[in-house]
Order: structure tokens, then C-alpha cells, then sequence
């Protein structure tokens, strides 16, 4: 096998494998009970961009020391990831919102 051969079945290879990344978005045309035409879109929403995440004493609403479930609503993506950050607890610390890296 030459040179151009492995270079071409390499460059095929890569190119299969990065077909998927760019379909995330499909569309199917399908046909009801009745005959009719549906189409269905499937896809993954856009990320929603929230910045850097805000100071403890910022979302610390009652300034106790610890973020609870209530207050990281304030912040989507702290409530979304609050039992790994709380180690499952019902409070985050200052050293755990710390450590915490959303992005």
C-alpha cells in the first residue's frame, strides 16, 4: 500500500468520524394514520451562556455562610450541578463553591 493510499483511507476515516459532530440537528418526514405528512426536528437547544459564575456572598441571600438549594436557583447552572457540588449535602460551602468549575 502507497503513501497516497494510507493517506487517503485515513482522511475517509477522519471524515466518517466527524460526520456526527456536525448532525445534531435532524429533520424526519413521516406519514400519519391518516395519510397525512408530519415532520419532526430533533436537535439539542443552544447552549445558554451565563458567564462567570457569581461571588459566594452574591447568591449567600441570608449571608449564613453556605449556599442552600433555594439560593443556587439564582444561578442555573449551580442549581443544575448542586448535589455534585454539596457532595450530596444540603448546603454548599465556600470551599466547595470554590472548587466548583461549571464550565
Amino acid at each position: 500500500m502507497n503513501i497516497v493510499s494510507r493517506a487517503a483511507i485515513a482522511a475517509s476515516i477522519l471524515a466518517a468520524a466527524a460526520v456526527p459532530c456536525f448532525a445534531q440537528d435532524t429533520v424526519s418526514h413521516l406519514t400519519d394514520a391518516q395519510g397525512r405528512e408530519v415532520i419532526v426536528r430533533t436537535g439539542m437547544p443552544a447552549p445558554q451562556q451565563y458567564g462567570p459564575k457569581p461571588a459566594f456572598a452574591a447568591l449567600d441571600s441570608n449571608h449564613d455562610g453556605a449556599i442552600s438549594r433555594e439560593e443556587a436557583e439564582a444561578f442555573p447552572p449551580l442549581a443544575n450541578d448542586f448535589d455534585l457540588v454539596a457532595h450530596n449535602g444540603e448546603r454548599i460551602s465556600t470551599r466547595q463553591y470554590a472548587q466548583w468549575d461549571y464550565r
